[in-house]
């Protein structure tokens, strides 16, 4: 069977993009460890700009 593409929007409570970010990859890590997933991404949306989970922070900025 050919692997489902699925699309989830989240509105987490107020915390800063880094935050925001280890949270989302700690869920995310942890559904790949189960099997339930084969991989991810995400986009969190900034005053700043976009923040992905290749994204590299450094005080609430994208540094890479």
């Amino acid at each position: 069977m050919k692997p489902l593409k699925t699309s989830i929007s989240v509105t987490l409570k107020q915390m800063s993009p880094e935050e925001s970010q280890k949270l989302l990859k700690t869920i995310c890590e942890g559904l790949i460890a189960s099997g339930a997933i084969e991989d991810y991404s995400f986009e969190i949306e900034t005053d700043t700009g976009i923040v992905t989970e290749k994204c590299i922070l450094s005080e609430g900025k994208v540094i890479a």
